[in-house]
C-alpha cells in the first residue's frame, strides 16, 4: 500500500530536523538573541534619550533656582545697604554738617548786635542796623535753603559710594567663593576706607562754596524785601523756590561741594586710612589700590553729573521744601490773611534749618527721604550699573 504523499513529507521533515536538530537551535538562538539585542539596544537608546532630557529639564530647574536664589541674596544685600546708609552712616556725619554749617551760618553775633541796639539805641546808628537786618534777613533763608541742599546732597552721595562699594565687595567676596584660585585683588581696606572718606569732603571744604552760591542767590532774591512787608505763606514758599531754582541752574556745581577736583583727599580726611595705608608693604600694592580707588572715584563723578542724579537731587529738595513749609504752617495758625511781616518770619526760618539737622538718629527729614521711591529707584540703578562694572 502507497503511503500518502503528506504523510511522507511529515516523516522526511520530522528526520531532516532531527538531523539538523543542532544547527536549527544555534541558528534559532542566534536569530532570539539577535531580536532581543536589537529590542533591548532600542529601549536602551530610548531610556537615555528619557535621561538626558530628564537630566537637562533637572539642570534647568537647578539654574532657575540658583538664579532665584542669587536674586534674591541680592535684593536682600541691596536693601542692607540702603538700611546702613540710613541708620548709621549718614546720622554718623550729621551732627558734623550742622556744626559745619553753623559756623558758616552764624547769626548770633548778629543778633547779639541787634539786641544791644534794642537796649542802647545810642549804640548803633540807623544805617547799622538796617545793614544788619538785612545780612539776617539774607543769612536765615541761607541757612535754611544750604540745610536742605546739603542734607539731600549728602544722603544721595552716601548712598551711591555704598552702593558703589557694597557690591563691588559683594561680586569680589562671591567670585573668591566660587573661584579659589582667581588671582583678581579684591577691594583692600585702604581704598574702601579712603573711599568712605570722601563722604567727609562735603562739610570739611565743600560746605563753603555751597553757603557761598545760596548767599548769592538769596541776596538777589531778598534786595528790595523790606522788612515791614507782609507774606503769606504762599509767599514765603515762592522765596524759597527761586533761590532753589537760581541754585538748580548751576547744576555741574553739584560734583565740586562732595568732591575735590583732584581726587586727593585733604590730609585730615586721609588720617582715618593711614593706618591700612601702612599695612601697604610693597609699591605695586599701593599702585593697584590707587588705580582702583581712581576707578570708584570715577564711576562716582559720572554718576553725580548724569541726567538720572539731577532728577533725584530735585525730587530730594522739592521734598524737603514741602516738610520745612510744614513745619512753618505753625506760625501762619490764627494769623491775618494778608500774612506776616518778614522780620517776624526771620526766627522760624533759620531755625527750620536747624530742625533740619537734629537728632541724627530720629530726623524726620532723614526718614522723608528714603522713603522716596525715586530714590529708591536711584540706588538701584547705581547698584544694577556698579554691578555690570564689578561683573566685567
Amino acid at each position: 500500500m502507497t503511503t500518502p504523499l503528506h504523510i511522507t513529507c511529515y516523516y522526511d521533515f520530522k528526520a531532516w530536523v532531527k538531523k539538523h536538530q543542532r544547527s536549527l537551535l544555534v541558528a534559532a538562538g542566534l536569530v532570539g538573541g539577535g531580536s532581543a539585542v536589537y529590542y533591548g539596544l532600542h529601549y536602551l537608546g530610548l531610556t537615555s534619550q528619557a535621561r538626558k532630557e530628564r537630566d537637562a529639564a533637572r539642570a534647568a530647574l537647578l539654574h532657575r533656582e540658583a538664579e532665584e536664589r542669587a536674586e534674591a541674596q541680592l535684593q536682600s544685600h541691596f536693601e542692607s545697604i540702603q538700611r546702613i546708609s540710613d541708620t548709621t552712616t549718614l546720622p554718623s556725619v550729621l551732627p558734623q554738617l550742622k556744626a559745619s554749617l553753623f559756623s558758616k551760618v552764624d547769626l548770633s553775633g548778629l543778633t547779639e548786635k541787634l539786641i544791644l541796639g534794642k537796649d542802647d539805641p545810642q549804640a548803633l546808628s540807623q544805617r547799622d542796623k538796617m545793614q544788619l537786618w538785612q545780612e539776617l534777613k539774607t543769612l536765615s533763608f541761607t541757612r535754611t535753603v544750604c540745610a536742605m541742599s546739603a542734607l539731600s546732597l549728602l544722603d544721595l552721595f552716601i548712598r551711591i559710594q555704598l552702593n558703589i562699594l557694597g557690591r563691588r565687595v559683594y561680586f569680589d567676596t562671591a567670585r573668591d567663593f566660587m573661584n579659589p584660585e582667581d588671582l583678581h585683588a579684591p577691594l583692600s581696606m585702604s581704598v574702601q576706607h579712603k573711599f568712605i572718606a570722601f563722604a567727609g569732603y562735603l562739610h570739611h571744604k565743600g560746605l563753603a562754596a555751597l553757603v557761598g552760591d545760596i548767599y548769592k542767590a538769596a541776596e538777589i532774591e531778598l534786595r528790595g524785601k523790606q522788612l515791614k512787608e507782609s507774606f503769606t505763606l504762599y509767599d514765603l514758599k515762592n522765596v524759597f523756590v527761586r533761590i532753589l531754582a537760581t541754585l538748580d541752574s548751576k547744576r555741574p556745581a553739584w560734583v565740586q561741594y562732595v568732591l575735590p577736583p583732584d581726587n586727593v583727599l585733604p590730609e585730615d580726611l586721609a588720617g582715618a586710612s593711614s593706618a591700612a595705608d601702612a599695612s601697604n608693604q610693597f609699591a605695586d600694592v599701593a599702585t593697584s589700590d590707587n588705580e582702583v580707588l581712581d576707578q570708584l572715584m570715577n564711576e562716582t563723578r559720572a554718576v553725580l553729573a548724569s541726567n538720572e542724579f539731577h532728577e533725584v537731587q530735585a525730587v530730594c529738595l522739592e521734598v524737603m521744601l514741602d516738610g520745612v513749609m510744614e513745619e512753618l504752617y505753625t506760625i501762619y495758625r490764627g494769623s491775618s490773611d494778608s500774612g506776616i511781616p518778614l522780620a517776624k518770619l526771620l526766627p522760624p526760618v533759620a531755625g527750620a534749618g536747624s530742625t533740619l539737622l537734629e537728632h541724627p538718629d530720629e530726623n524726620r527729614f532723614i526718614r522723608i527721604l528714603a522713603s522716596l521711591p525715586q530714590v529708591h529707584a536711584f540706588c538701584a540703578l547705581v547698584y544694577t550699573n556698579s554691578s555690570e562694572e564689578a561683573a566685567a
